[in-house]
Parts: structure tokens; sequence; C-alpha cells
């Protein structure tokens, strides 16, 4: 697929209008039928929402291809999450997890086993999985807040711990659990990535409840019993693989951002030619007009940092300081355009009924979750300040 500045290939284009009109005529009629206070789709409903996509040719787009993926690269993964996020339900994941669900990236660099076991099947029968990284002691800094640890005994590991924010660990058929398998003076090196099973005994997962419809999760480890070929990579390799997921994680989240405004633009777009006020088209008026010309500003800006860095991710380039600028600036602009459109509104853009406020709620999450915007910022200033931004001479 070649890529000719931002004129998307004709194929890619054709894929994105397709899903486009995927959501818009399949789930969001879905959606029109469940209660505004409800908090996800109806597993049957979401179920036989899994079958069409799969029958289209949506499911696992952005998985190797070599086990039963889509593999499409992250250029074309953050298009089509554009599109795949306009509908209620869009976060934490687009599409509400009808396009399939992927295993965490780290398996990727999994043993053959380990591939085998949960890669192919996660894929083919769209299993989900968690990803527990954040602890109490702080997320943003897993290097020195990780304080679970997980020490080998023989052909096992016992890992004890405790892990906040961790997403889906109360559905999930497994997930990867970050422990320390060194003394935490050995830094980032001392972080290794295992995989825990639901319902091993010694873990126990409690929901906490945010603001978002998608609730997180604690998960304790109390002496909990993994076999030591659950550990992906080799011993200390764990922050390294994390590293690699965390840029197209964060793309997406921002992609995501960049969908959901852009629909919230065009309900306020279609109820501003329609509404009257005093006498007059709501459309008429100077506040409206500049509201939706600068939220059509921030949402063309978003689209182009973050394709700029998917491109850049696909091509082999550190993408991680043009990640966190998109991430930085989509997920801060998104909220602040569906606030914006929600004003527009009044008083109907406050009811559950529509999916504004849902993203407005998801969206005010996501200037958090893969990072908060603070962290983002000091990346990249320490990217162009070099070490004078930690304190050193340059």
């Amino acid at each position: 697929m070649s890529f000719q500045g931002f004129d998307l290939p004709d194929d890619l284009r054709l894929l994105a209008g397709t899903i486009a009109e995927f959501v818009r005529e399949e789930i969001v009629p879905v959606e029109a039928t469940v209660p505004g206070e409800a908090r996800d789709l109806p597993a049957e409903a979401r179920e036989k929402l899994r079958a069409k996509a799969r029958a289209a040719g949506f499911w696992c787009l952005e998985a190797p291809e070599e086990y039963g993926g889509g593999g499409l690269g992250v250029f074309a993964g953050v298009v089509l999450a554009e599109q795949m996020a306009k509908h209620r339900y869009s976060f934490p994941r687009p599409g509400a997890g009808v396009f399939g669900s992927e295993p965490p990236v780290v398996l990727y660099r999994g043993s053959p086993a380990q591939i085998e076991r949960y890669v192919r099947p996660t894929i083919e029968h769209g299993w989900s999985a968690f990803s527990a990284i954040s602890e109490p002691t702080g997320g943003s800094d897993p290097a020195r807040a990780i304080r679970t640890t997980a020490t080998r005994d023989g052909d096992v590991y016992r890992i004890n711990g405790h892990k906040m924010w961790t997403t889906g660990a109360d559905k999930a058929r497994y997930g990867i659990v970050y422990a320390r398998t060194a003394e935490r003076s050995a830094g980032r090196g001392g972080i290794s990535a295992l995989i825990v099973d639901g319902g091993t005994p010694g873990m126990s997962v409690t929901s906490v409840p945010v603001l978002r419809d998608h609730w997180t999760t604690e998960v304790t480890f109390d002496d909990c019993v993994v076999p030591a070929e659950n550990l992906v990579g080799a011993e200390g390799q764990g922050f390294g693989l994390a590293q690699e997921w965390l840029v197209r994680g964060r793309l997406r989240y921002a992609a995501q951002a960049v969908g959901v405004a852009e629909e919230a633009v065009r309900i306020a777009t279609e109820w501003a030619r329609s509404r009257e006020t005093f006498g007059a088209l709501l459309a008429t008026r100077q506040a409206v007009q500049f509201a939706i010309a600068d939220a059509h500003v921030k949402i063309t800006a978003a689209r182009h940092l973050t394709w700029d860095a998917a491109w850049d991710a696909d091509r082999g380039v550190d993408a991680r300081t043009k990640a966190s600028i998109a991430k930085l600036y989509a997920t801060e602009a998104g909220f602040e355009v569906v606030d914006a459109m929600m004003q527009i509104l009044g008083g109907m853009g406050m009811t559950m009924d529509l999916p504004l406020e849902h993203w407005f709620r998801g969206l005010r999450v996501a200037r958090v979750v893969e990072g908060p915007s603070e962290i983002h910022r000091f990346l990249i200033a320490r990217d162009m300040l070099g070490g004078a931004a930690l304190g050193r001479a340059s």
C-alpha cells in the first residue's frame, strides 16, 4: 500500500467507508434500543453484531495475518478506529468489542507454545484479555512504581501484589501481569511479563466504578502460582515489551477521540440547522458558528498529528514522541469539542439518550489512561530539552 501525503489509498478509503456504514446501520440502531443509563451493549446483541462483523471481514483487522488477523499496520488501524468509534459505547474499545478481540501485543513476542495457546484462540474465538501494569503506588512511572513480585520457585512463579486500573480483568479469559523478578534497584530491567489465566487461585478481582461506562478493576495476588512457562520473553524484558505496546495504544486512543469529536460536531451541526431561537435558526448565531469552526480546526489538527505518528510507526521510525503529541492533543481537543457541542444542544446535550454525555465521560478518562496529559507534556519536553529536563548539564 502506497501513501502520498494524506491522500488515502483507495482501498483504505473504501474500507473506512464500509466500516462507517456498518457502525451507522448495524451498531447504532442496536444502541438505540438500549436504555441510556446502560453501561454497555447486551451480551446477546454484541455476539450477533460480532457475527456480522466477522462475516463482513472486519475481524481483528490489526492482528498479524499469520495468526488469523487482518494484518493492517498502525496507520490503517488509526484511520479505521476513527470510524469504529462513532457510536455510544466506543470507549475503551472502538466498536465496543464488535470487531474482535486481540491479545495483548506483548504476546506476539511470546514462545510458539504461548502463540498456540493464547494468541490464535484469542483471535479466532474473540477471547478477552487484560494487561495489569499500574499499581496503587502509581501508574505513570511503572519502572519505579511496580511493587508486585514474581518469585521463581522451581517450575513456577509465585505472584504477590496489587494492581489498579486494570481494564476487563473481571471478564477476561487471561491477562498479562507485570511484576518484579529482581530487586527494585534493577529498575525497569527487573520487570517481567507473565501470563495469568482467569480464575487462577490466589488472584482476586474487584470492580472499581469510574466515570466512564466501562468500569475498571483492581486485582490482588496472594501467592498466585503460575507455571514458569508463562513467562513472556526472558526475565527483565517485561518493561521493554510493554513499551512496544504503548505507541499503538496511545495512537488508538487519539483516533477514537478524533472519531467521537467528529460525530459530536455532526450531531450539533444538524441540530443548529433545524433549531430556532428567537425567530432565527441557531445556525445563524455567531457563537454557534465559531464553536463549530473551532471544533473543525481542532479535529483536523488532531487527525493529522495522529496520522503522522502512525505513519512513522509503520515505517519503523521511533514514534514515541509523536505518539505522545497525538495522544495529548487529540484527547484534550476531543474533550473540548464534545463539551462545546453539548453546549450547542443545551439540555438535549446532557441527556443519556444521546451519545454526547457518554463521550464526554469517556474522553475525561481518556485524558488519564495511556499516560495522563501531564506525563505526555513531560515526555515531549524531555525530548526537546534532553538531559537538562532532568537537571543534568547539557
